[in-house]
């Protein structure tokens, strides 16, 4: 099952990137669906309910995330170049690309206030495949770096604009669960403090929309991991880590997305009945688990969930 951080691939920011206001509320989803032509997932757009569903992005793409008025998608996509950043209108009107650069840009995340993107990139000057943390601007310029020095994927800012949360991949094996770390940085790339000891299956962190969880989940892929198939939150400063939601005796839980308004959890759900992902939602004490009906047997995973455009 596709669910492990993907590997995304200190120049310091003078702008910091500002909070903004609430989201009005909670719009359109994306997701990637798995295309057997193309052995790859493209990226969907859909009601929450599973109605009105269009394919946005007709490239192998997987992550994306919604600007905070939700009036662009920012995805990352292959071509025959590398994994690169672009952005889109849910109508799919207005496609741009927003890194060209030799290798991997991926995982995009917007700013709250909508000015900036951070995502994951590898430096092509080493030796080996590693990536760091960067942000740019939301048209593509002023790239920056932000970590250095370690394996560093998945950023997510948090609601104020001031802190990126990232995964740090610290062990991997061929025969065992993928170790990562979870970690905050200031977007200037100073501050950084691990907030979760390295542990095995940790994955795809996000922020709440009051910015007091991180949540992330264990690989629902590693079922001999006690916690496998767990969404796990805590406290941006480490204390008061617990499940928010446990696995049940049919459903493995990844890839945690909070509702622009945090009543609401969107995220991906391994149904060991059919053997494949599905997306489900919850409360947001990650109770009250329900199937998104896609109305057909595709796989599908990596959601999110953008607020109400204005109009």
């Amino acid at each position: 099952m596709s669910t492990t951080v993907i590997a995304c691939a200190l120049c310091v920011a003078t702008a910091t990137p500002a909070s903004a206001r609430a989201p009005d509320g909670n719009g359109e989803i994306t997701f990637g669906r798995y295309d057997p032509a193309l052995d790859a997932t493209t990226v969907w757009v859909a009601r929450p309910d599973g109605q009105d569903q269009r394919q946005l992005i007709t490239d192998p793409s997987s992550f994306s995330d919604w600007s905070p008025d939700g009036s662009r998608i920012a995805f990352d996509f292959a071509d025959e170049s590398g994994v690169h950043i672009g952005a889109i209108s849910p109508d799919g009107s207005r496609r741009t690309t927003l890194t060209t650069e030799e290798g991997v840009q991926e995982t995009p995340d917007w700013s709250p206030d909508g000015r900036w993107i951070t995502y994951g990139a590898m430096d092509p000057t080493l030796p080996y495949f590693s990536t760091s943390i960067w942000i740019m601007r939301s048209d593509g310029t002023d790239a920056r770096r932000v970590t250095t020095g370690g394996f560093d994927v998945e950023p997510v800012f948090s609601p104020d604009g001031r802190r990126i949360a990232f995964a740090r991949i610290v062990e991997e094996s061929e025969d065992g669960p993928q170790v990562n770390s979870l970690h905050v940085v200031d977007v200037d790339g100073t501050g950084e403090r691990q907030v979760v000891a390295p542990r095995a299956g940790l994955e795809h962190p996000d922020w709440s929309p009051d910015g007091r969880w991180l949540g992330f989940d264990i690989n629902p892929g590693e079922t001999q991991l006690p916690d496998s198939g767990a969404l796990v939150v805590v406290r941006p400063d480490g204390r008061a880590t617990h499940v928010l939601r446990a696995p049940t005796r049919d459903l493995r839980f990844f890839k945690i997305a909070w509702s622009p308004d945090g009543h609401r959890i969107l995220m991906g759900c391994f149904d060991l009945g059919v053997q494949r992902d599905r997306l489900c939602t919850s409360n947001a004490g990650g109770g009250n688990v329900r199937l998104i009906d896609l109305g057909d047997d595709s796989w599908v995973n990596f959601p999110a969930w953008g607020a109400t455009p204005a109009r």
